[in-house]
């Protein structure tokens, strides 16, 4: 396929420190990232259960037990939860399970976008992942709790999403991108409870996009985290986004066909302030799918 066709990278500043708790980074495109690896989907099936609707704790300083020891979800999505280290081996290795499913993502969040994303993935009886920036979950925790306890998955992004500081010359950084998950977990933990444990991290960029992430990549197995790309993008990251939702679907439909229509189709989406056109969009993205045959789950 087309050496671009996959870079969708959110190629975003790191976020200001005073910055307005509505408020989250813009994602635009990185047409200068190196080609993506060609990776995918063989394993467990994902349920089609629809997400949890338990009410939000109003409290943003509160802390909601609605995890499960552990996980990164709650009780609820453990019926269409797929550990992050198959999704990984699937994205890898181009395999996938027998049952297709379809897992929705969405970086760069929570933003003033992403409660709109959940009303609509509430109305849609649709679960997702959410990969969150940890300057941004600290500025918005209630939109997160809300997130999981309605039976999402909450995975992590990094805590800066800083290109420079996590990949100087555009290799990446051991010490520094440790050092940034381990700030970003520590203050998911302190949002969603000590329990806390995602399975996902997808490097800011994606992994595709960058050399020299193999002592990553090893620091964060040992942290029992697998790193996820995707196979499929609405492409409301790139340089020119989708002006419409006709441009987003045909997005999708073309870098989806292009992939080999995998039977574990990762949806690159973004819930950043300006992702109108995503949220949208959206019915028809979960529609795509269903019309083929797919059930939803998320990344545990």
């Amino acid at each position: 396929m087309c050496a671009s066709a996959l870079l969708g990278a959110c190629a975003i500043k790191p976020p200001p420190t005073n910055a307005a708790p509505d408020e989250s980074p813009t994602a635009e495109g990185t047409s200068s990232s190196p080609s993506p690896e060609s990776n995918v989907p063989s394993s467990p099936t994902a349920g089609s259960a629809s997400p949890a609707t338990t009410a939000p704790d109003a409290s943003p300083e509160a802390v909601p037990a609605v995890g499960i020891v552990g996980t990164n979800h709650n009780a609820t999505a453990a019926a269409y939860a797929v550990p992050a280290a198959t999704v990984h081996t699937w994205l890898t290795t181009k395999t996938g399970p027998a049952t297709r499913t379809a897992f929705l993502t969405f970086d760069d969040g929570p933003s003033v976008i992403t409660p709109q994303v959940l009303d609509t993935l509430k109305q849609l009886s649709v679960p997702a992942t959410f990969f969150v920036i940890g300057r941004y979950l600290e500025l918005n925790p209630a939109i997160t709790q809300r997130a999981m306890a309605e039976g999402h998955a909450i995975c992590l992004h990094s805590y800066s999403h800083d290109y420079t500081y996590l990949y100087p010359g555009r290799a990446g950084n051991v010490v520094n991108i440790t050092a940034d998950y381990d700030h970003a977990l520590a203050v998911a933990t302190r949002v969603l409870g000590p329990t806390y444990a995602p399975g996902g991290y997808r490097y800011p960029g994606g992994h595709m996009s960058w050399t020299g992430l193999e002592a990553a990549d090893a620091a964060l197995a040992q942290r029992n985290v697998s790193w996820i790309d995707w196979n499929c993008m609405s492409g409301d990251a790139d340089k020119k986004p989708p002006a419409n939702p006709d441009q987003a679907l045909a997005n999708l439909t073309s870098t989806f066909t292009a992939y080999g229509s995998p039977s574990a189709a990762v949806l690159l989406n973004h819930d950043s302030h300006g992702a109108h056109v995503t949220l949208a969009t959206l019915p028809r993205f979960v529609q795509f799918f269903r019309d083929r045959g797919y059930a939803f789950g998320v990344i545990g």
